[in-house]
């Protein structure tokens, strides 16, 4: 069913009447510190605004144990007593398509050692971004998209398909939050996520490990302990890695990443620990490294050959893993909501979006169903000066709003 002309006059003037609303929403959200253990505070205003506007809300809290069961779920780095993401569903009157509207709300942590131009919580609006550690990554797409979820349950209360709107957790290091919603039934006919696509319709993303890498040697006096020690050993071990990462990439062997990237499939050495004085040999020293793959190869597999390219070049070494099993995915670009979404992009921004893919992993992977990630302009993810671009955010309300109206209709 067609979305007539009125209401979608309507729905566009309510989202431009919000559009000072908006930024004040993602800057409230940047203000709330949600890193790794530290959501609720995000969760209660997402919660609360879902309550105000008749969403029937729910919390879903991840079950740590059959997470550790499932090969794609991520190993819970946390208790998850006291966290859980908030979902709201507005019924449709029936017979209609269901809509999932989701985001996460976890952000990466901040690095002190890099300087900010405005502080990393403070949410200032300027030149034209909201400035702040999760606004482009990605409290900027989930502000745009409860945005478009209060417009469209306000302005529409006879479509006839459910909504659904999710703010989840560990989006940064497991996926948790995500893999237990859709566990708990909150799946539908069609899914959006906000992730900061620049407006491209992403459709794909890289599958992701997490190892950590452990060389324990004898601690003591410098003077005395000189030849190799932990640090070679580990030195090794990323060397091996490298290797690793170098015949992955050498070429990329999925088209749909290649098309984006000479190098789709990165490893990062992402945290180092280890030693306490520059005189004494260290007892133990750890690195944690992230690896990324491509379609076609299960999690399990490659932490093996992680596990053997190890074992080989520097066999001391003890490899774990931790936090990601995600698999390496890819949508249909070319079903009904991407091309409703496609069209809707186009009649309001006035170009064709583009289809893109990641070369890093979203909760896009958990979604069996059609799905797309598709948010706004924003830069500098995980680094200093993280920002959003304020036109694009009510762009996105607006055309996922509108998208969302259709759908359901």
């Amino acid at each position: 069913m067609r979305l007539d002309s009125d209401r979608a006059a309507t729905i566009r003037v309510a989202v431009a009447d919000r559009n000072a609303a908006l930024c004040d929403l993602v800057s409230a959200l940047v203000r709330e510190r949600s890193t790794l253990g530290h959501e609720e505070g995000a969760q209660q205003m997402v919660a609360r605004r879902l309550a105000e506007t008749a969403f029937d809300v729910e919390r879903v809290e991840p079950d740590g144990e059959a997470a550790l069961a499932d090969p794609y779920a991520g190993y819970p780095p946390l208790s998850y007593d006291g966290r859980s993401s908030v979902v709201g569903v507005r019924r449709g009157v029936g017979g209609g398509r269901s809509l999932h509207l989701t985001g996460h709300v976890d952000v990466v942590p901040v690095d002190d050692a890099e300087p900010w131009s405005h502080g990393p919580w403070d949410g200032v609006v300027a030149d034209g971004k909201v400035w702040g550690r999760g606004a482009g990554d990605m409290k900027g797409g989930l502000a745009a998209y409860l945005v478009a979820a209060e417009v469209v349950a306000e302005t529409c209360p006879d479509l006839r398909g459910d909504l659904i709107f999710s703010s989840v957790i560990e989006e940064e290091c497991t996926g948790n939050g995500m893999w237990s919603v859709i566990r708990a039934g909150f799946d539908a006919d069609g899914t959006l996520i906000g992730e900061p696509t620049n407006l491209d319709l992403m459709r794909a993303g890289t599958g992701v490990v997490w190892a950590r890498l452990t060389a324990r040697g004898t601690a003591g006096y410098s003077a005395f302990a000189g030849g190799d020690g932990p640090f070679d050993e580990l030195a090794r071990a990323v060397a091996a890695l490298r290797k690793l990462e170098a015949s992955a990439n050498t070429p990329p062997r999925d088209a749909v990443f290649a098309a984006v990237s000479d190098w789709p499939y990165g490893m990062t050495v992402g945290r180092i620990r280890g030693g306490v004085w520059t005189s004494s040999a260290p007892a133990m020293i750890e690195v944690w490294v992230r690896f990324g793959f491509g379609l076609g190869l299960e999690p399990v597999d490659v932490q093996t050959r992680i596990a053997d390219a190890v074992a080989a070049d520097a066999p001391t070494v003890d490899v774990s893993f931790e936090a990601f099993r995600a698999r390496a995915y890819c949508h249909d670009i070319g079903g009904p909501l991407p091309s409703l979404l496609e069209e809707t992009h186009t009649r309001i921004v006035g170009s064709e979006p583009r289809a893109s893919a990641f070369t890093a992993t979203t909760d896009a992977r958990y979604v069996a169903g059609p799905c797309v990630c598709y948010g706004p302009t924003a830069g500098a993810f995980h680094g200093a000066d993280e920002w959003v671009d304020v036109e694009s955010l009510e762009r996105v309300a607006t055309v996922v709003a509108l998208t969302a109206a259709e759908w359901l209709a």
